[in-house]
Order: C-alpha cells, then sequence, then structure tokens
C-alpha cells in the first residue's frame, strides 16, 4: 500500500466508526422511543374525549337577547397508570372554555367574537392502599355521589385539595365514604398549575357517603363547609323503573344549614323509547333560592349554568343516531322572578373518540 493511500485508509475507517456510532445511538434512540410508546399504550386509558358543536339562545326578563351564539367544545379526560398494577396513577382533564361553570367557546357565528382556549383543568395523583383505602391529592374532581350539577358545582369545575376513599361491600353499611380538604374558588382561572398552590388555603370539606340499594337505585348522603357556611345534601338516583311514563328519577335536595337557612332541590326525569336507548325524552324542575352559595356579597360555588339558580323547569331530548355520536336538545323556562335569563334553548352534537383511541392505542 503507498503511503499516499494511507490517509484515506485512515479517514475510510473514521468514517465507518462514525457510521457504527450514529447508527448505535439512532437504534438505542429508537428502542428508547419505542419502550416510552410501549408504555402509554400500555398505561394510558382516555375516560373521555369529546368534539362537540352547541348553539345556544337565551333572553332574559325584559326579552332582550343575551345569547344568540355558535360554540365549540373539546375535552379530555384520561388516566395514566405507573406501578403495581394501576395502584399508583395520575388522572386529569383538560378541555376549553374559561371558567368554573364553561367549557364552550365562541366559534364568531353569533353575537359574541370568536375565541379559542384549551386548559389543563384537573389534575391529581393517586394511591390505592389494600382493597379498600384510596388518596387523592392535587386538582380533584367534586364528589357528586348520586346527585347532578343542578344543586351542586358544575360539571366543568375545580377544586384543588385532598381526599380519602374507604369501599367496601357490606349489607348494612355504605359502600364508599369519602373525606375531601380543599379550596373552592378561582373561578376565573381554569388553569390548574395556576390554582395548585391554593392546596394550602383550605376552605371547603366534605363527607359523603354512598349507597347501592338494590340493582338500579343509588343513593347518596353528605356534610360540606364552604367557607364556614354548613350545607346538607341528600340525593337517590332510581334506574329501570317499571312504569309507562319514566323509567329514571333523579331526586337531590341541597340545604344552606346555617348563615341563613335555605332549601334547595331538583327533580328530573327520563323515558328511554326504544331498546337500543338510541331516544331518550327527560324534563325537570329546580327551585335553587338565589342566594343559597352567598356569603355577603360572595358567590362561593356555582352550579350547573343550564340551571343556574331560581325556579326552572324545561324538557331535553337525547338522540344517538349512530354509535358515539349524540344529540341534545334542552330548554328551560324560569318560573319565578330571579334575575338571568327567562327562555334558554341549546343543541348539542358531540362525538365520543375515547373508545376509538383506547382501542387504537391497544
Amino acid at each position: 500500500m503507498s503511503r499516499a493511500s494511507v490517509p484515506f485508509v485512515r479517514y475510510f475507517l473514521l468514517l465507518l466508526m462514525l457510521l457504527a456510532t450514529v447508527d448505535a445511538v439512532s437504534q438505542e434512540a429508537a428502542d428508547s422511543a419505542s419502550k416510552q410508546l410501549r408504555f402509554l399504550t400500555q398505561h394510558l386509558q382516555f375516560l373521555s374525549l369529546d368534539g362537540c358543536n352547541h348553539f345556544r339562545y337565551a333572553d332574559n326578563k325584559t326579552g332582550d337577547v343575551i345569547a344568540r351564539d355558535d360554540y365549540y367544545k373539546l375535552s379530555t379526560a384520561g388516566r395514566l397508570t405507573f406501578a403495581g398494577e394501576g395502584r399508583t396513577y395520575l388522572q386529569f382533564r383538560a378541555e376549553s372554555g374559561r371558567s368554573f361553570n364553561a367549557s364552550y367557546d365562541y366559534t364568531g357565528l353569533g353575537m359574541h367574537e370568536k375565541y379559542w382556549s384549551f386548559n389543563l383543568k384537573s389534575m391529581f395523583l393517586g394511591q390505592k392502599f389494600g382493597k379498600h383505602l384510596e388518596a387523592q391529592a392535587g386538582g380533584l374532581e367534586y364528589d357528586r355521589g348520586a346527585g347532578t350539577e343542578a344543586t351542586y358545582a358544575d360539571n366543568d369545575g375545580w377544586l384543588e385539595g385532598y381526599r380519602l376513599a374507604y369501599t367496601v361491600q357490606k349489607p348494612w353499611t355504605p359502600d364508599a365514604v369519602s373525606a375531601t380538604v380543599g379550596y373552592v374558588g378561582d373561578f376565573k382561572q381554569p388553569n390548574v398549575f395556576a390554582r395548585l398552590p391554593r392546596m394550602g388555603d383550605e376552605n371547603y370539606v366534605q363527607l359523603l357517603a354512598r349507597k347501592h340499594v338494590g340493582a338500579h337505585t343509588d343513593v347518596s348522603a353528605e356534610f360540606d363547609s364552604l367557607q364556614s357556611i354548613r350545607y346538607t345534601r341528600e340525593a337517590a338516583h332510581f334506574q329501570k323503573l317499571p312504569f309507562k311514563v319514566t323509567d329514571e328519577i333523579i331526586v337531590e335536595a341541597m340545604t344552606r344549614a346555617s348563615a341563613d337557612a335555605r332549601l334547595g332541590w331538583s327533580g328530573t326525569m327520563f323515558k328511554t323509547m326504544d331498546h337500543k336507548a338510541r331516544l331518550r325524552l327527560g324534563m325537570f324542575i329546580t327551585d335553587l333560592p338565589e342566594d343559597i352559595f352567598l356569603k355577603g356579597a360572595q358567590t362561593i360555588l356555582l352550579n350547573g349554568d343550564f340551571y343556574v339558580l331560581g325556579q326552572r323547569m324545561g324538557p331535553n331530548i337525547r338522540m344517538v343516531p349512530v354509535k358515539n355520536l349524540e344529540v341534545t336538545l334542552m330548554g328551560s323556562a324560569r318560573t319565578d322572578n330571579t334575575p338571568g335569563t327567562r327562555y334558554r334553548g341549546q343543541m348539542t352534537v358531540c362525538y365520543h373518540f375515547a373508545g376509538l383511541l383506547n382501542r387504537a392505542l391497544r
């Protein structure tokens, strides 16, 4: 071999070594990415993944239209499990909407300018201890028992704090008992990371017991303290009733037991019209005093934005024309002089993607 060819051979060998190193690093990175992907597909479950379009009309007591808009909603909730067959997990909910009782934003079609928002609204760490005990900490979801957002916190709402729950199946004891301590507020702050420092500012306590009675009845009772105002709340949910006019009923009561006692209540009934449950008709009536969640001039809790406060009633229709596609029509009329909307009507079309995505991950 000539002297002139020696540098070329060295450079060629060096290039081969570099290519082999790059290939090894690339393979290691690919293996790492593959392991991470396998971990996600095995441990991540989407509890919900919804895309919705929503049209709403509302007017006030003088007949002035205050809402005639098209909205959109993007929402997802999921659980990422870690060690111990899911005994340690991280649960989250992210969605559109800029406030405690809103998960919709304007598309720009209607009276208001378009608006885009998407926030991680809740995120908490959960740990199961043995067969019966479970602890949660972080940006929690509300435990509504057998009741609904009609008398309690809006489904889109949030709280920061800690929960300890004990579950057991025995004939003469509650199936579940939970204690929650945390902070309720920051109604205009949808980002959970901005609210997590509130975990040390406790102003909310809930003690709740829940029981399944037979195969189709669920009842719950709770005690709540919110900014030192005491509440009790009871609810019962009856399903598969053998009546011609209804096969499902929810009744619930919310009592403000201190600082100007008040009683609020709600009743809802449904009737499934076909054996595949593709058409369901319903009716609700609510009566929540306008000051039941007031402390002085401060609002300390927001219930469902469709029900709001006062005496209201209205119909709803739920249709499922094809699997995972849901169409809901709702209306309400105010039957007292409570300020706010007089008539309200809305139509919502939602597609539920969670099942499809979970199957794709597996």
